[in-house]
């Protein structure tokens, strides 16, 4: 049996900034920071940055440097970028000095992601480097951070690269999950370790189960491809594909795999090896890549039996 899905239009790539003819800087009421010295909002850049410890609740990092030549207070800021909702804080803001030529982060929690909007573009090379994607708007206060003292600030707009283009790539995926789940539930079930059959023998290794629960009323919904991770590789070749993703009578798919490699640090440094890679098309048409996460037990007993299958003492 195979369940299948529905397909959306195609993600745009329309580039779409918040109007701003210029970086400029306002005081709301009541505001009791002193005034920022002249320049310093027009000498503000910033860059959005995701790694991989931020991907999986979609969390970002926005890097505001300071191109102008006085020292300031960054106390916080917000992304507006096209086709999400409102950013939020991650994590309690604080007041940090912002020595010219310096940076400072932001950490932050993308909006919600709108499907029905454009997102950013997906811009490459010197484009990425230099062209906004969207705008921030991050509070600043004159002078350096004083311990124990949080001013008011002035709301700077600052408008914001993506070199690696992280903002379309979150777009894509957000909705390429929605899109697959509205005809297919998947998840991650048995993970353990057992004999497998490569093709130079039998050997060491794991057996992972992902549940595929049709949605009744759901679009069609069709697995295509399940990739290796950092951590795991298919026992049988480059990726899971054609008749091994075929789901049982009781809806599982069985995905026999060995490590990936058996460095002891790739489990020591790991951050994504225990999110599964599918690729699936919705009604006929494919979907962006997506990832099934594994649970923290789930995820321990992945790093189990890499250490087994491995023979570390």
């Amino acid at each position: 049996m195979r369940a299948r899905g529905l397909v959306g239009p195609p993600v745009g790539l329309t580039v779409v900034v918040a109007a701003a003819a210029a970086l400029a800087s306002c005081s709301s009421p009541g505001d009791d920071a002193a005034p920022l010295p002249s320049g310093v909002a027009q000498d503000l850049s910033a860059e959005l940055r995701q790694d991989r410890t931020q991907y999986a609740d979609r969390r970002a990092t926005l890097r505001v440097v300071n191109g102008s030549g006085r020292t300031v207070t960054l106390l916080g800021g917000a992304l507006d970028a096209p086709g999400y909702g409102p950013s939020s804080p991650d994590g309690a803001p604080r007041a940090r000095t912002l020595a010219p030529g310096a940076g400072r982060d932001v950490r932050l929690r993308l909006g919600e992601v709108d499907c029905d909007a454009e997102p950013p573009a997906a811009l490459t090379g010197a484009d990425a480097q230099r062209t906004p994607v969207a705008t921030a708007t991050v509070r600043l206060a004159a002078g350096e951070a004083s311990p124990g003292s949080t001013p008011a600030g002035t709301a700077v707009e600052v408008e914001v690269v993506d070199p690696l283009a992280r903002l379309a790539a979150v777009h894509a995926e957000a909705c390429a999950e929605r899109l697959v789940a509205s005809g297919v539930a998947l998840r991650v079930g048995d993970v353990r370790a057992a004999r497998v059959r490569t093709p130079d023998g039998v050997v060491d290794g794991g057996r992972i189960t992902l549940a595929v629960e049709p949605v009744p009323g759901g679009p069609d919904v069709g697995l295509l491809r399940v990739a290796g991770t950092t951590l795991l590789s298919p026992a049988s070749g480059p990726a899971w594909t054609g008749d091994d993703l075929t789901p049982d009578a009781g809806g599982r798919v069985v995905l026999d795999v060995v490590p990936a490699r058996c460095d002891p640090h790739v489990v020591a440094e790991d951050k994504r090896g225990a999110f599964l890679p599918v690729h699936a098309e919705v009604d006929g048409a494919r979907q962006p890549e997506i990832y099934v996460p594994m649970t923290d037990e789930q995820r321990a007993a992945v790093y189990g039996l890499v250490h087994d299958a491995c023979g570390w003492g």
